[in-house]
């Protein structure tokens, strides 16, 4: 099934089932506990480990149309072969905590209506990921795919097509974040710089 189709069955199959977006990932009361995220423990899902999970920022650390915001990775292991090397290793854990073994693809913010509003990439610290260069990502997009029996299946087909769809902006958002840490912050973790580049997101345009 084409991206495109696959983007427009999910959609319509959640608006008939009078279950939108929002209501498939958070607890049955709508309510978001904030920097919480559902669903516990994300969706991970094939043989690339696609994940995400949803979340909230309080108000006033979140723009003022959004609801909250999805973040989807591709598991380090599609990496393992990369020509090359990470850009930036995490930092040891303290404690011997265990980190998911994660590289962060970009994060979709969701309106008050559940429509997606804008992609955006963050800085490494924001996901504790094992950031590698733009073009090694890119490369490894078509990969993005969470189909599979963990978490909703319409949410999984919806968020698998819409970021196929979006690659074009996406690889722009991982080329703007290397060329912001380059010239801001080589080592990933000024928590002053979170967000590295945003793109709106125009579903007319690429359903088309």
């Amino acid at each position: 099934m084409a991206f495109q189709d696959l983007l427009m069955n999910s959609t319509t199959q959640m608006f008939e089932s009078g279950l939108p977006l929002m209501s498939r990932v958070l607890p049955e009361d709508g309510t978001a506990e904030v920097y919480a995220h559902y669903p516990p423990g994300d969706v991970v899902n094939g043989p690339a480990s696609s994940r995400y999970f949803y979340h909230s920022h309080p108000p006033e650390e979140r723009e003022a149309d959004e609801h909250g915001h999805f973040h989807l990775f591709l598991g380090g292991h599609v990496f393992a072969n990369a020509e090359r090397g990470p850009l930036i290793a995490p930092p040891p854990l303290k404690d011997g905590a265990a980190r998911a073994d994660v590289v962060h693809i970009a994060a979709l913010s969701i309106g008050y209506d559940g429509l997606p509003l804008r992609w955006f990439g963050t800085n490494r610290w924001v996901t504790d990921e094992c950031l590698y260069p733009a073009s090694t990502i890119i490369a490894a997009l078509s990969r993005f795919d969470l189909r599979g029996e963990r978490g909703d299946p319409l949410i999984n087909d919806w968020l698998t097509a819409l970021l196929q769809l979006a690659r074009r902006d996406i690889a722009d958002i991982l080329k703007e974040r290397d060329r912001v840490l380059k010239a801001k912050d080589m080592t990933g973790e000024d928590r002053a710089l979170e967000v590295t580049g945003v793109r709106p997101i125009d579903l007319t345009a690429l359903l088309s």
